[in-house]
């Protein structure tokens, strides 16, 4: 059993959830209801204050999923959903993937997984640097998943790991642009 928090802006928020959770649990047992004593619990990276805390809260759960989603409208906060700015929302943006790399290195660091979801996963632009931080895990809409799945077997991870620190390593969206159009053509042919 997993038990994943949305919107967990601190450690404060993640300890409190986990205090409810083992309330539920010492009530099952009083109560005798059969149950997992001791479920997995990780929370959802989509706030930028959890990217600021996500060491401390990788040492507490037992895995990480980045919301990509949120995490870019929050980050660089701009509603995707209105038209009128929605051009600014933009997923390869480099403080985005520098919150991102912030929230693998700190997954790998303490050993536990990561998961993304939101439609970055899906992204044939973004694979690359989705896997060369370290993310095994993709959450996708079933109709993504072939087209994913033959992307990532065209791939090799050192060209992804190569592609991730070019490109957490650009200031400018201006270079960042160039290199996923002279990264990705050359690697689609």
């Amino acid at each position: 059993l997993k038990i994943m928090f949305p919107m967990v802006t601190s450690l404060d928020d993640f300890l409190d959830a986990k205090v409810i959770v083992n309330e539920c649990i010492y009530e099952l047992q009083i109560e005798g209801v059969p149950h997992n004593s001791q479920p997995n619990l990780g929370v959802m990276i989509e706030v930028p204050s959890a990217v600021e805390v996500v060491n401390e809260l990788a040492e507490e759960v037992q895995f990480l999923s980045i919301g990509t989603n949120d995490l870019i409208q929050y980050l660089l906060a701009v509603d995707r959903t209105n038209q009128n700015v929605a051009d600014l929302y933009i997923n390869f943006h480099p403080a985005v993937l520098r919150a991102m790399n912030k929230v693998a290195d700190a997954a790998i660091r303490n050993d536990i997984q990561l998961s993304i979801c939101g439609k970055m996963a899906s992204d044939p632009y973004m694979l690359a640097f989705l896997l060369g931080i370290g993310i095994k895990k993709l959450s996708l809409a079933p109709r993504s998943i072939p087209a994913v799945q033959k992307a990532i077997q065209k791939m090799h991870i050192e060209d992804a790991h190569f592609a991730a620190r070019k490109m957490i390593g650009f200031g400018e969206i201006s270079e960042i642009v160039q290199f996923l159009k002279n990264h990705v053509a050359q690697d689609s042919k």
